[in-house]
């Protein structure tokens, strides 16, 4: 065997290695996949019965007691309405986040996009987590700083994102504190930004804190009680709005949320929609 033969077949072996190299890490992403959907399951299932029945129980219970009670009780029907009232938007919050999970999980990633009137839209939001904030004893001052009327961008995930941010910082606020909001809108995209004072989020808990296949020991990743699949959910629809989240978190500035997103090209793919049913000014709202 020549010299030459030799290098080719030296060369085909190389090249041969490194094709099955390829496919090992190949099979090694496919079989991490499988995991962290198993995980998932796993994680969801676990969760399901007290973030979903429990809620569905004590309506059902609270509403039953309603019934039994006569005209001469109307102040303890109105606390009772109250809690029914409480209990339907937790779970109201819960299964939205469930079903968002559950599209992102099936690869579902379409966006409707829509010119979103964004005054309004913010007021409405934050106007349907009043009472949530005021029963915490919370504090809520939202500025707004809007260059632009409208916004461009998929509505119903946007709101999710919102919410879900909103509900986290009620949720690890510590009581009688401010909740401090700032919403932009200018040439460079929507900004977001949230402060809140209350439990801190370490830099090792940071860096997984987005991670829905991951439960932490403090039980930051409960469905129910902020944090976790919420905040994979904010991570998974920014990266399909092209936005970014940052989280700063320490003992003297407390917690600050900051989402970014960037005015958004149509494309042809892309279902858009003129919405003038849905919700430039500068102010501040505290309630």
């Amino acid at each position: 065997m020549n010299n030459t033969n030799l290098e080719q077949l030296k060369a085909e072996n190389k090249q041969l290695k490194s094709e099955q190299q390829h496919l090992f890490e190949q099979l090694n992403n496919i079989n991490k996949k499988l995991k962290d959907s198993e995980a998932f399951k796993s994680h969801f299932l676990s969760n399901i019965s007290n973030e979903i029945i429990n809620p569905f129980t004590s309506i059902l219970g609270l509403s039953e007691s309603i019934l039994e009670l006569n005209d001469a009780d109307i102040e303890q029907i109105h606390l009772m309405a109250d809690l029914i009232h409480s209990e339907a938007f937790d779970l109201d919050f819960q299964l939205r986040n469930i079903f968002a999970a559950a599209k992102i999980e099936s690869g579902e990633n379409s966006l409707e996009l829509v010119d979103l009137k964004i005054h309004d839209f913010i007021n409405e939001i934050f106007d349907s987590l009043r009472l949530k904030a005021e029963k915490n004893e919370l504090q809520c001052e939202l500025t707004h700083l809007f260059k632009f009327d409208y916004f461009t961008i998929d509505a119903d995930k946007l709101r999710i994102i919102l919410i879900n941010l909103i509900m986290n910082a009620i949720t690890f606020s510590t009581k009688k504190n401010k909740i401090a909001v700032r919403a932009e809108l200018n040439d460079d995209g929507f900004l977001f930004k949230i402060n809140n004072q209350g439990k801190i989020i370490s830099e090792e808990d940071g860096k997984i804190i987005f991670n829905r296949f991951i439960k932490l020991d403090n039980h930051i990743n409960s469905l129910n009680k902020g944090h976790g699949l919420g905040l994979s959910i904010i991570k998974d629809y920014l990266d399909l709005l092209n936005g970014h989240i940052q989280l700063e978190s320490n003992e003297k500035e407390g917690t600050t949320f900051s989402i970014t997103l960037p005015p958004y090209e149509k494309k042809d793919e892309t279902l858009f929609m003129e919405d003038e049913d849905l919700f430039s000014s500068s102010d501040t709202d505290i309630f």
